[in-house]
């Protein structure tokens, strides 16, 4: 059987092998799933599919047993890679959106964390008017790529799963700016409960950004609305902007104007 599609020295593709294995275990709910059966759904060897699994399992999003595998726990933070092949075209339109949300004029921003935020920085990167603050490797890195926003990263301790900075150096390098906008994902936002995130030092560097920044935009696929992580961030109504597609549940969505949030919506796929 050949591995030539999926080539294990392409991160994007041993990236899209491990989103298909993470969704059959979504599917299967608590179940365990037979690994025997792996090779023929993703088209590669047995080998391939045992490197994948145990690249999971040390990352703590899966455990094997047997023959068997099953998803370490349900509503696992996974890694920012993998997340980025989640919702790809919905990102892409909530990306472009909330940065046509930003004024034509010269800005101070914070980009947080994850992989919906990358998708608003690739679409600012031609923004010479822009300074951009921001705690996340791949953010950075993207938008000193095209050498027009003025980067600015902050310190602290680098978290491999989410590819940010956090902890105490990241706090005091955002407290000593003020932002006209801060833009964030998260990884639950309830009306409810409010902005939830897997971590609670990843909360922390989101609440500082929001405390410091005069308009705060959250952008977030419609399988955040409704969930609650167990690090909290702030109340729902505490942002100005959320920004998310047309599969949110309409009730969320309602529930969230009704605390004076405008709630944006994209199509979350191409016409």
């Amino acid at each position: 059987m050949s591995d030539r599609t999926l080539d294990p020295r392409t991160d994007r593709t041993r990236e899209a092998r491990i989103a298909t294995i993470v969704n059959l275990l979504a599917g299967a709910g608590h179940q365990e799933f037979q690994v025997r059966r792996l090779p023929a759904l993703l088209g590669v060897s047995g080998a391939t599919v045992r490197r994948d699994l145990a690249a999971m399992e040390r990352q703590g999003m899966v455990r094997r047993s047997y023959g068997r595998v099953a998803a370490a726990h349900q509503g696992a933070e996974l890694p920012v890679g993998l997340r980025r092949t989640q919702h790809t075209e919905a990102k892409r339109r909530i990306g472009a959106l909330a940065a046509s949300l930003l004024p034509a004029r010269p800005l101070t921003i914070a980009l947080g964390g994850g992989s919906t935020v990358g998708f608003v920085a690739g679409s600012l990167v031609h923004r010479a008017d822009l300074t951009v603050v921001t705690n996340t490797i791949g953010t950075a890195t993207a938008l000193l790529a095209r050498q027009a926003v003025k980067v600015v990263m902050t310190g602290g301790v680098a978290r491999p799963l989410s590819d940010e900075l956090v902890g105490p150096a990241a706090a005091r390098t955002l407290r000593s700016h003020r932002f006209d906008v801060a833009v964030l994902g998260v990884d639950g936002v309830c009306p409810v409960h409010g902005l939830t995130r897997h971590t609670a030092c990843g909360a922390e560097i989101d609440r500082v950004m929001l405390e410091r920044a005069r308009r705060r935009i959250v952008v977030a696929d419609s399988s955040k609305l409704g969930r609650v992580r167990s690090a909290r961030i702030a109340d729902a109504g505490s942002v100005d902007t959320v920004v998310t597609d047309a599969h949110a549940d309409r009730d969320l969505v309602a529930a969230l104007r009704r605390s004076g949030v405008t709630t944006l919506l994209v199509p979350s796929r191409l016409p």
